[in-house]
């Protein structure tokens, strides 16, 4: 187990030895594949004993939901700073996807694959994890919307197709294409989805008239 050090509180060293646990798992995931994990490599990674992992985590599903869970607020976070600042609807909705697709350029793996080799009930946490983005998106879209930017739909079918959209360039980023390309792909079909005229002006008036209505 992990010393504590530095006046370190024991509610800090389970943080720390948490998080060091999630990032054993996945460098263990990275190199030896979904079913070749086991706890104990695991715990020898993180420098703990195996039955310190089984403290925090039964099994490597749970460990799964854990860094899923993490990763998402961490990614939540980023985007709340990068949107704080930015009111024009359409320059939201582009930092989000730009954002997101940088996100998978950074991953060798992806959860989702490993979603059918999860129990049913860990499944459907696993994919509840995702619903925060889900709910930000038709946010983004709402606003658009609101705004008399985008085409006036249903937010939150308009953000779980975006989703689509966007996880289908996931297995391309992973696979090494620039990021640069599959954004100045994929934002502007995004856009032209919303009724945006693309390419556009960061700058546009964001009480203009959709495209289509012009």
């Amino acid at each position: 187990m992990p010393k504590l050090t530095g006046g370190a509180t024991t509610a800090e060293h389970k943080i720390a030895t948490r998080e060091a646990m999630l990032d054993a798992f996945i460098r263990e995931l990275h190199e030896q594949g979904w079913q070749n994990v086991k706890l104990q490599t695991v715990a020898q990674a993180a420098g703990v004993s195996r039955t310190a992992v089984y403290n925090y985590f039964p099994d490597k599903s749970a460990l799964l939901l854990a860094w899923s869970t993490r990763e998402m607020d961490r990614f939540l976070l980023l985007a709340e700073r990068e949107l704080a600042d930015r009111e024009n609807p359409v320059d939201r909705i582009e930092i989000l996807v730009k954002l997101t697709l940088v996100e998978f350029s950074l991953q060798r793996f992806t959860g989702i694959a490993l979603v059918e080799l999860l129990s049913a009930q860990d499944r459907e946490s696993f994919l509840e994890h995702i619903v925060p983005l889900s709910v930000l998106v038709e946010q983004l879209v709402q606003e658009g919307v609101d705004a008399g930017v985008f085409v006036d739909s249903d937010a939150a079918a308009s953000a779980q197709l975006i989703l689509a959209c966007v996880e289908s360039r996931r297995p391309m980023l992973m696979a090494g294409d620039r990021v640069d390309t599959v954004v100045a792909t994929t934002v502007p079909f995004i856009m032209r989805a919303l009724g945006v005229s693309w390419p556009t002006s960061l700058t546009a008036d964001p009480t203009a008239r959709p495209a289509h209505d012009r």
